[in-house]
């Protein structure tokens, strides 16, 4: 499901084509009311759909950036208080992948400290859940740019990605002109790669009061997530994989928990720390040598091995091969 706020602007869109946005919406399933009312909750396989056949409709390949330009940062509805006072750019984004689920829970954004194409930078990826990859190319390219919009927002000028990229092709002439930085194709994950230092810069004209009010509300009309311990670790391993901070230490504390307790909870859940670590490197390793050309050298930093030939003998132990004869299969059999 997605807040239908997530189609805004296309009414408009479509009518400029000469094509009934209502029509084309009530044949997957989503009504008028529903469409003109920004906090109903409709179908996400209606919406990226319904943005698929527009494209083809309206032959306009870059239909998603197109209606983005309809999109601000309003488009997260509650979510959007809580990000315009947050205290830094970190923060509102922490607050972002927090809430998220508010807006639609098969949208997920993710903040990965160690960029998987730029070294020493971060990364901040979408993912919208799919059946397949060509079924959401224009609802994936609408939040990114949606992305771009609400970070130009709240950093201001000195906000310039140093590359985006996406998981599928080249649709359209664009990307240069929507997001003003290298783009990237056919990648591994589709995100924002940013300078580190952008995480840290504090946000202008927010408000302490405006933060407490917007999360109470968040908190009192809204079902929160009640993740269990082990799903905590691995999100925050992923995001910490490859630097100091995926270490025990550090994750207990970005959790405000002890590392007894942790370990506790964990053996509880039939888990080690260790072992859901493990697991995470497993995923990922396998993540980049079938979908991605990334030198093995710079693996080794991305995962957080110390050198290729420990990452070798994780990779034979893993999946009986060397990384070389995985990237070679592309399958483990």
């Amino acid at each position: 499901m997605v807040r239908s706020s997530g189609l805004q602007g296309i009414i408009t869109l479509l009518e400029s084509f000469s094509i009934d946005a209502i029509a084309l919406s009530e044949k997957y399933g989503v009504n008028k009311n529903d469409l003109l009312n920004s906090d109903s909750l409709i179908p996400l396989k209606s919406v990226t759909a319904i943005l698929e056949e527009s494209a083809i409709l309206t032959n306009c390949d870059f239909f998603g950036l197109e209606l983005s330009k309809f999109q601000d940062i309003e488009v997260l509805g509650p979510i959007a208080m809580v990000v315009k006072n947050a205290k830094t750019i970190r923060d509102a984004l922490r607050l972002a992948t927090k809430y998220m689920h508010i807006h639609s829970p098969g949208i997920v954004l993710t903040v990965f400290e160690q960029s998987s194409y730029v070294s020493g930078a971060v990364e901040l990826s979408l993912s919208v859940e799919s059946e397949s990859q060509s079924d959401c190319k224009q609802c994936l390219e609408l939040c990114l740019a949606d992305l771009h919009k609400i970070l130009k927002f709240i950093i201001g000028e000195s906000y310039h990605p140093i590359a985006v990229a996406f998981t599928h092709g080249k649709l359209s002439n664009k990307y240069r002109t929507v997001f003003g930085s290298k783009i990237i194709f056919n990648h591994f994950r589709t995100g924002i790669h940013l300078s580190p230092e952008i995480l840290d810069i504090p946000i202008k004209l927010r408000s302490e009061a405006y933060l407490k009010i917007a999360e109470d509300y968040i908190k009192n009309n809204y079902q929160l997530k009640n993740e269990e311990i082990d799903t905590k670790v691995e999100k925050m391993l992923y995001s910490f994989l490859g630097t100091e901070q995926a270490g025990k230490e550090h994750i207990c504390e970005a959790l405000a928990i002890h590392p007894r307790t942790l370990q506790r909870k964990l053996a509880k859940k039939g888990t080690k720390f260790e072992e859901i670590k493990e697991q995470v490197r497993k995923k990922v390793l396998f993540g980049y040598l079938t979908k991605t050309n990334t030198e093995l050298q710079k693996l080794t930093e991305i995962i957080g091995f110390s050198e290729l030939s420990s990452m070798s003998r994780a990779c034979k132990k893993w999946f009986g091969k060397t990384p070389s004869e995985v990237r070679q299969t592309s399958s483990i059999e």
